[in-house]
């Protein structure tokens, strides 16, 4: 793919994240063509179908969660602080739109996603329980649900920028609630 259509693409699963963020369901494509800055040709060429686009947002969230939890993994030392680290990146990297579109996936298996998650998760709840730091019986389960929960728009009709603090604000308490004091 060209470096421009290659931008293109990644500019619409962007937009299309955020839409489904603010609007709590499938935004229209000229709505998504518009805020990407492109001809709705443009978002057709990438996306023919409404399918082919929730399954390409479903997995860029997904990827950029995963690879970004990957990252923090190999540096952080400290098992809480990648914890931390990690379901904030998701959060930001729109995770939350996963759990919203799901329902309007016909096929939502990704194995090699699915695969890669699970050894994050792993890594990341082993690290932290390693460090003696976690409070209980705490699984990779449990963060994802609780990721599901922190990520999903409150439907109040806050701004985007003030609905995300918030979700930040409050995961920041989780997580200090499933963690025994450190130095915080």
């Amino acid at each position: 793919m060209r470096a421009d259509a290659l931008k293109n693409r990644q500019r619409l699963l962007d937009v299309t994240i955020q839409l489904i963020l603010e609007v709590g369901g499938e935004p229209s494509r000229d709505a998504i063509a518009e805020r990407a800055g492109v001809g709705i040709g443009t978002l057709y060429r990438h996306f023919p179908d409404q399918q082919a686009l929730l399954h390409a947002v479903a997995r860029h969230a997904l990827e950029k969660s995963i690879d970004a939890g990957e990252a923090i993994v190999a540096s952080a030392g400290d098992g809480v602080e990648a914890l931390r680290r990690y379901m904030h990146a998701a959060l930001d990297h729109g995770i939350g739109v996963v759990n919203m579109i799901h329902p309007l996936l016909q096929n939502h298996e990704w194995p090699d996603l699915q695969v890669r998650a699970g050894s994050l998760l792993k890594a990341i709840v082993a690290g932290a329980a390693k460090d003696g730091k976690l409070v209980g019986d705490v699984s990779e389960r449990d963060i994802v649900f609780a990721m599901i929960r922190f990520a999903r728009p409150l439907a109040v009709g806050l701004p985007p920028g003030e609905e995300r603090a918030i979700a930040h604000r409050q995961l920041s308490v989780y997580i200090d609630g499933l963690c025994r004091r450190h130095g915080r």
